[in-house]
């Protein structure tokens, strides 16, 4: 249900705006009810002998009508926060199902949907709150409370009012529920269109050749053309059944009316007040039907947020649960990019809790995409990945593991911001374990330090040292680290290397690299070549052996006498 999933979306953060929002149009929908009952008094004391009775109910009106209008402008302030809560949660949910979201797939129907989470639903979620979620509420409420005003009044009005009111709500939903169907075919033909284009522009070239991109585009948008008119022609029906419903509503309720007023069971001018209740009546639930349409749309898209949400709850879930240092094991692991190209072939690896395991191997040769699959950014096209003992889908593994890349990237802030939120303690520890001590100790405020756009205050090492203490205030069990010395001197290189030897057994590491420096603290070394595992072992065993790795360490040890 679309209340459900709007609680869903927004969660407990905003469970206050939501209340205030739904509150208030109850009260605000009451307020209206009253003002419009309090016609019939009024009119009576008009025509009757004493018109100056009718003063008070005049005031009664005006209060309502003025306290009305102040709620209506809660109303819209509490509606707008609950819309931000919705923005908040595309953001924050799109951008991690973006991040998860492998290569492969950014023409797939998932990419398709993300993008229209992301980019759409933002500026719809805060009008639709207030500009479809107050009307269809109050329309729900005021036929009630109306029809509770008529009980007073006459109870065969009152049962004609609950009667007419329950009509219309079926009209509505009846005709919602056939937009809906369509409604959902125009998206997804919206999609299938986003993705044949972005695959023609992924793969132009071939498509050209082949004479059959224009084609397949052309056929993608006369689809979609036909799912317009169709979802225009479902629009017709619904409107034309809600516009009978409403003047068999108003038909009846003129009728009992009548009825009454000829067996003098009413006066003349409570008949004439009743036409106005009628129509306000009317008018309240007529207004539905020009949502059906918009009512559909966003139904759809707090459905998809709410999965996307929920998700990433489960996801985190599952990451907080991790208490320390896990095995990671990869059986038959392969991975091709999307033109074909095999990087990982076969791969059977198991990196043990709390080691540190280091990757090596010619340029190409597949370090950084098997380390990507094991930080959970790409999912393998064959094999699979195991964490804890357990089955790990990318989600998960990016989730319970932390990054270090060959470069960090900060964004404009302050140097806290940019590694995490948590109590001095937490920073102290994390500052001690990276090295950043130093680093903190040369800026003007410490941790308040702003480190200017992209990090350019700081040097290359010292960036590299916040992108080490960002990993470890991740709770995660893993720590991937990804050539993130290759550009680093001597001094900064010899920190994070200590800083590593420093968290051995707290985590399981696993090091992609060329550098010796980080080759000699590694508990395992895992040589691949051409995709597949040349050779793995401890480094002395290695080194005796005289494969691969062997000629590796040769050259990497000439290389460091080089000088230019």
């Amino acid at each position: 249900m679309i209340f459900t999933d709007l609680a869903a979306v927004t969660g407990g953060t905003h469970r206050a705006d939501r209340a205030a929002f739904y509150g208030l149009t109850i009260f605000s929908t009451i307020l209206q009810a009253a003002a419009t009952i309090g016609l019939i008094p009024v009119l009576a004391a008009l025509f009757g002998d004493e018109p100056a009775d009718a003063w008070p109910w005049v005031a009664m009106m005006a209060a309502a009508l003025i306290v009305g209008w102040a709620t209506d402008m809660a109303v819209t302030k509490a509606g707008v926060r609950v819309g931000f809560g919705v923005i908040d949660a595309a953001e924050r949910a799109g951008v991690q199902a973006i991040r998860t979201l492998d290569t492969a797939d950014l023409h797939g129907e998932r990419a398709s949907m993300l993008r229209d989470l992301v980019a759409k639903s933002g500026p719809d979620a805060v009008s639709a709150i207030v500009l479809l979620f107050s009307p269809l509420i109050r329309a729900a409420l005021l036929v009630p409370f109306l029809s509770i005003g008529l009980f007073l009044v006459s109870w065969q009005l009152g049962l004609v009012g609950l009667v007419a009111g329950a009509a219309l709500f079926g009209a509505f939903f009846l005709s919602r529920r056939a937009v809906a169907k369509a409604e959902d075919g125009f998206a997804a033909a919206g999609r299938e269109l986003d993705d044949r284009m972005l695959e023609y522009a992924w793969a132009q070239p071939t498509l050209r050749a082949a004479g059959v991109g224009p084609r397949l585009v052309d056929g993608v948008i006369s689809r979609s053309r036909s799912r317009g008119f169709r979802l225009l022609a479902w629009q017709i029906p619904g409107d034309i059944l809600f516009s009978v419903v409403g003047q068999i509503v108003l038909i009846a309720l003129g009728v009992t009316a009548g009825a009454l007023y000829l067996s003098d069971d009413l006066s003349g001018s409570t008949a004439a007040a009743l036409i106005v209740v009628a129509l306000r009546m009317v008018e309240s639930t007529g207004s539905l039907s020009l949502l059906a349409t918009p009512y559909a749309g966003i139904q759809r898209t707090l459905a998809d947020l709410r999965e996307l949400v929920e998700s990433e709850v489960a996801v985190q879930t599952s990451a907080d649960g991790a208490d320390g240092p896990v095995d990671v094991v990869l059986e038959a692991v392969d991975y091709s990019y999307p033109d074909g190209t095999r990087a990982l072939d076969g791969v059977d690896l198991t990196f043990r809790r709390g080691e540190i395991t280091v990757i090596v191997g010619h340029s190409g040769s597949g370090k950084s995409t098997l380390l990507d699959v094991v930080a959970g950014l790409r999912e393998p096209s064959g094999g699979q990945v195991s964490v804890g003992g357990s089955t790990s889908d990318a989600d998960t593994r990016l989730a319970g593991s932390a990054v270090v890349f060959q470069t960090t990237l900060l964004r404009p802030g302050t140097v806290r911001e940019n590694v995490m939120t948590g109590d001095a303690a937490d920073l102290v520890e994390i500052a001690d374990l990276a090295q950043l001590d130093s680093v903190l100790a040369g800026l003007p405020d410490g941790w308040e330090s702003k480190i200017g756009e992209g990090g350019n205050t700081l040097s290359g090492g010292e960036r590299q040292r916040v992108g080490l203490a960002r990993a470890l205030a991740k709770p995660a069990g893993v720590l991937l680290v990804d050539e993130a010395t290759s550009s680093l001197d001597v001094v900064t290189e010899r920190a994070v290397v200590d800083s590593l030897q420093r968290i051995r057994g707290t985590r399981t590491i696993v090091v992609v690299t060329h550098r010796p420096a980080l080759v000699a603290i590694a508990d395992s070394v895992v040589v691949l070549d051409g995709g597949r595992v040349a050779e793995s072992g401890p480094v002395d065993g290695l080194l005796t052996g005289g494969g691969v790795f062997a000629d590796l360490w040769e050259r990497w040890r000439a290389s460091e006498g080089w000088q230019v």
